[in-house]
């Protein structure tokens, strides 16, 4: 009996041991960016600006998107992301292209370039924030 006990004992410890020294997997753009994010701060060619433009975005874990700009309008479709850019293609065609800043679980930093024919490029920089109560 105390032999079957040593076995058992050596053979948790190996298998505690081999599970202590797996390494972690790395976060991906993907599992970081599903959730609710809300606009809290927006820069338009580096000045502060106080709206007009996206307000919150819905990025689900099928790679889903409800997006929502500051005069309640609602863009729906698909999203993929790499490690560097964030691309949103709604139903209607409207393509939203970003290039990732900043990314954590919680804060995400993105810029948008936008080829105005009247004033030219316009850089939108997006500083937002995950809503806590992100569970989907």
């Amino acid at each position: 009996m105390k032999k079957l006990i040593f076995i058992y004992t050596m053979i948790f410890g190996m298998a505690a041991f081999a599970i202590s020294c797996a390494e972690p997997e790395e976060p991906t753009p993907a599992n970081q960016l599903f959730g609710r994010w809300t606009v809290v701060d927006l820069f338009v060619n580096g000045q502060q600006n106080d709206g007009g433009t996206l307000d919150r975005f819905f990025l689900e874990r099928d790679n889903t998107f409800l997006l929502e700009d500051d005069n309640d309008v609602l863009f729906v479709g698909t999203w993929t992301a790499t490690a560097d850019r964030l691309t949103l293609t709604a139903e209607d065609g409207t393509v939203f292209d970003f290039e990732i800043e900043l990314l954590s679980f919680t804060r995400l930093q993105v810029e948008q370039t936008v080829n105005n024919p009247t004033t030219g490029n316009l850089s939108i920089r997006y500083l937002m924030n995950k809503d806590s109560r992100s569970t989907f």
